[in-house]
């Protein structure tokens, strides 16, 4: 078993997270890998009828369809932490990912105020009748 060490080092929490998950999904094998993070290449923005957002990464999985892989951050210091803000960005993303057939990831923080990141996150989906193929909790 081969086990590499990555130093991440970035402006604010959310270029730190960006880098972090950028090497985890380039370790997975994924391609075209872009990112908010150092050294690498910023996501193109997603056009919305009412805002275009940029995520925090995009990625194409090496499985036979290149599935699309969409990721953002929620609450996490140097992202969107405004409300209103987050809910746009959830709902953008989540229809371009149902468009393509792809794959919406959250990074959130462990704890946030006094509640866990993972079920505040899983609360404000439920609420805009949303879905998340995986949330992060770092």
């Amino acid at each position: 078993m081969r086990v590499e060490t990555v130093i991440i080092h970035g402006q604010n929490r959310k270029e730190e997270l960006c880098a972090l998950m950028a090497e985890y999904f380039r370790l997975e094998g994924c391609h075209d890998v872009r990112a908010e993070a150092p050294g690498f290449l910023p996501p193109e923005k997603i056009v919305g009828s009412i805002k275009d957002h940029a995520p925090a990464l995009t990625c194409r999985r090496n499985d036979a369809r290149g599935t699309a892989v969409i990721l953002d951050t929620l609450l996490v210091e140097g992202g969107a932490v405004d409300l209103a803000e987050v809910v746009s960005r959830l709902q953008l993303f989540s229809s371009a990912v149902q468009a393509i057939n792809g794959e919406l990831h959250l990074v959130v923080p462990e704890r946030v105020g006094g509640c866990e990141g993972e079920e505040l996150a899983r609360a404000l989906l439920k609420r805009l009748g949303l879905k998340a193929n995986r949330i992060w909790p770092l």
